[in-house]
């Protein structure tokens, strides 16, 4: 059983990578001159985890979910448009599709992804758009990766 100072130390601990994870996912997205880097941040946030094998799973089935929903979001905009039934029935398949392909955790990112592609109002174009939100989600969980595989402890 751990103590409490052990659970504070980890907790601190953890705090300050999941700051550096996000500080350091936000500056090489604006580095690389991404068009919203703060999804870069969010997603360093979101997959960052107390354990690597945690991070690894969430880093997984977040950045298929972003590919799953930035190619859907792409092809439904350019062949539909972004009206209400086509948002709807990208989001239909997006979920089927992960279902289909036994991607069960990874139906909640594509869904969201598909709604930030066709919803947001944007002067590029849908294969832009897309791209650019897969490589900054995929630019924030490189750098969760590698900031939840440094040691645990700070050094002394």
């Amino acid at each position: 059983m751990k103590t409490a100072s052990t659970l504070a130390r980890i907790r601190f601990t953890q705090a300050l990578k999941t700051a550096a994870a996000g500080i350091a996912a936000l500056s090489l997205a604006r580095m690389f001159r991404l068009p919203q880097p703060y999804w870069a941040a969010i997603s360093a946030f979101v997959v960052m985890g107390t354990d690597i094998s945690k991070t690894i799973s969430d880093s997984r089935d977040r950045l298929i979910g972003t590919a799953v929903g930035a190619v859907l979001g792409a092809a439904f905009v350019m062949l539909w448009g972004s009206h209400l039934w086509s948002f709807g029935l990208a989001t239909a398949v997006a979920v089927s599709l992960c279902a289909v392909l036994d991607l069960n955790r990874s139906y909640r990112l594509a869904c969201v992804t598909v709604a930030i592609v066709m919803l947001i109002k944007n002067v590029d174009p849908p294969w832009q758009v897309a791209v650019y939100r897969f490589l900054e989600v995929g630019l924030g969980i490189v750098v969760a990766l590698v900031v939840a595989a440094l040691p645990p402890k700070l050094p002394a």
